[in-house]
């Protein structure tokens, strides 16, 4: 469109040399018509830029939320791991493989792990 209203300028000064004026009003109205094309196709490519900006912003609430899961997912996972971890050991000077309930003292320890951190996060507002 910016190109065909520079021709059309163009063409308009020239006009009256070429067709002896009744071209000249014709190309005027033209380009008219084209800088009101370019004012509007401005208008909807900044109406387009919005929607997409718009977009990209509900996107990254979208991931940051789906992160924010994932992080409180892992962070609940990470405790009992390491008390799984330490309790797998199989060391013979661990107090807790003599004890009689050893066993159910160690998930105790794995349940309880995963729950205060959740707990934690559900004070704190966090999901």
């Amino acid at each position: 469109m910016q190109g065909l209203g520079r021709a059309l300028t163009y063409i308009g000064q020239h006009a009256g040399d070429w067709s002896g004026g009744t071209l000249g009003s014709r190309l005027t109205n033209l380009d008219r018509d084209i800088r009101s094309l370019i004012e509007y196709e401005e208008r909807l490519a900044g109406k387009v830029q919005f929607a997409m900006d718009a977009l990209v912003g509900l996107t990254g609430i979208a991931q940051n939320d789906i992160v924010k899961i994932l992080t409180i997912i892992s962070l609940v996972g990470i405790p009992p791991t390491l008390v799984a971890g330490i309790y797998g050991m199989n060391f013979k000077n661990m107090p807790e493989y003599d004890w009689a309930w050893g066993y159910p003292y160690g998930w105790a320890m794995i349940i309880l792990s995963a729950i205060v951190p959740l707990i934690w996060f559900k004070l704190r507002g966090w999901f």
